[in-house]
């Protein structure tokens, strides 16, 4: 979904008076894709992640967590997270859980790859190593939040809300694997999205002085089955930040948990 591919979105089903509200709300994105030859690389899906020496392989009492995917925070495009200028993210799921790790690893750190552990050689458990690109997109929040945020029930009849849940589903729709960095979630169960960031002029237009519940989406990784990876029944694994540890560049406490259908 690009930018036009939005605004042509709009005017198809969106009403012109809720176009400046709608286009406040959304945030750019990184769409994370499997690299073809000539696309820069940013990083690589699967395969061995590069850890400093000695540094434990995450994973809990049953089990070590699948590397999911590692990006090299140097190659990325400036977005609103002001995430680190460099730097090595790595990002490990629990298959056998809901849950997984977030680490952060500054550019003068020292890693190498590391081996895979013993269970998960013996299931073999092992997504294939790609080669990671990325394009810039619009993100938008779910239909809930928009007739929450958007819509008033007092002053709006059924077709209103017919035509807004028409312009969500057009835009959810997709026929490739939803990996993002940034911008909106795409939740499947939950609601810990508040898609806003402080201290923004759309934060301030929606949500005025008062503290929204939820976090905000670092990165999500879909159902890839062409490498191997998956979460249930077509889920997606989320990792979320509080906003002031976001702000203070604090990855310590980063809530990774996956979904399904």
């Amino acid at each position: 979904m690009t930018e036009p591919d939005l605004r042509a979105l709009m005017r198809t089903h969106i009403p012109e008076e809720f176009h400046p509200r709608l286009e406040l709300a959304v945030r750019e994105g990184l769409r994370l894709r499997h690299a073809s030859a000539g696309d820069k690389v940013i990083g690589y899906f699967g395969g061995l992640p590069e850890l400093p020496a000695g540094f434990a392989w995450p994973g809990a009492d049953h089990g070590h967590y699948e590397h999911v995917a590692s990006l090299d925070l140097a190659e990325l495009p400036k977005l609103d997270l002001n995430l680190p200028a460099s730097g090595r993210i790595s990002v490990f799921g629990d298959t056998d859980g809901w849950s997984g790790a977030f680490l952060y690893f500054p550019a003068e750190t020292e890693l190498r790859e590391t081996p895979l552990p013993t269970d998960l050689a013996a299931a073999n458990r092992l997504i294939e190593r790609t080669a990671m690109t990325c394009a810039m997109v619009p993100t938008i929040p779910d239909g809930q939040w928009l007739e929450e945020h958007l819509l008033d029930a007092d002053d709006h009849d059924d077709e209103i809300y017919d035509r807004f849940e028409a312009f969500t589903d057009a835009f959810f729709t997709h026929s490739w694997s939803w990996h993002q960095l940034g911008g909106w979630a795409n939740e499947i169960q939950s609601d810990h999205d508040r898609g806003l960031l402080p201290g923004t002029a759309a934060y301030q237009h929606f949500y005025g002085d008062s503290s929204p519940s939820g976090q905000l989406l670092l990165v999500q990784f879909d159902t890839d089955t062409d490498i191997g990876m998956g979460w249930g029944d077509f889920g997606t694994l989320y990792c979320f930040i509080a906003p002031e540890a976001l702000a203070a560049n604090d990855f310590s406490e980063v809530r990774v948990h996956w979904e399904c259908y």
